[in-house]
């Protein structure tokens, strides 16, 4: 390709210099209104701590608060759902899946309980409010089952609940404002739309068994990171 030179003579010289074409990704630095597609994905971190108030033993039937107190069962979940754009917000269906314990502090026996949560979640998130996602309130529900595990010293049981539910109504904050040069380096790199801080509040029923321990929990607060690729 010629590159020509020019100065206040005319041309100064011309050569077979290449040249390096640079195009430039104009959708990556529009507002999310414009720049989203159909089609999303949720990648989600969360903890939240759990008080099964109305609880007895598999051990021995003991009560909750006899055993744990007021300490809750702090659960860590990891989440994945997949995202349905539209004109006034989205739809995510996904997945989810976590573990939670607490240990005995009043008793002095060295008890303990562990739980496994495994679940089926749809999220309805009004993230269309703004032409960025600054605040995006949510509600979701999910369909879940529990592998229960306590263990004293002497035995240990463990069973699988049958299915139970959760609601949650939750507050997304995006973080891309707060650091505008790596929001756009991780959306020209990794495909990041959205870095949300969510902050949401929860309530665990019971399952759909008699048998099953008491799962109810009272409102139950949670907070975590979720990524929208």
């Amino acid at each position: 390709m010629l590159a020509l030179c020019f100065n206040q003579n005319g041309i100064c010289s011309v050569d077979d210099t290449p040249l390096v074409e640079v195009e430039f990704q104009g959708d990556v630095i529009a507002n999310y209104k414009e720049r989203r597609p159909d089609r999303g994905v949720y990648f989600g971190i969360n903890k939240e701590d759990l008080n099964f108030e109305n609880y007895s033993s598999l051990l021995d039937t003991k009560p909750y608060a006899d055993l744990f107190g007021d300490d809750p069962i702090t659960v860590g979940l990891v989440t994945f759902d997949y995202k349905f754009n539209y004109s006034l917000g989205s739809l995510a269906l996904g997945i989810e899946g976590g573990k939670g314990s607490v240990k005995d502090n009043l008793s002095g026996q060295d008890r303990r309980l562990d739980i496994s949560k495994y679940g089926l979640n749809l999220k309805l998130t009004a993230d269309m409010i703004f032409e960025e996602p600054f605040i995006a309130p949510y509600v979701g529900l999910t369909l879940w089952q529990l592998e229960i595990e306590e263990q004293s010293p002497e035995k240990k049981l463990s069973l699988i609940t049958k299915i139970g539910m959760n609601y949650t109504i939750g507050l997304l904050l995006q973080l891309n404002w707060a650091d505008k040069e790596s929001a756009l380096s991780s959306a020209v790199n990794w495909g990041v739309e959205n870095t949300f801080i969510d902050l949401y509040v929860t309530k665990y029923g019971k399952t759909s068994a008699l048998e099953d321990p008491n799962t109810e929990t009272n409102e139950t607060y949670g907070a975590g990171l979720r990524m929208e690729f």
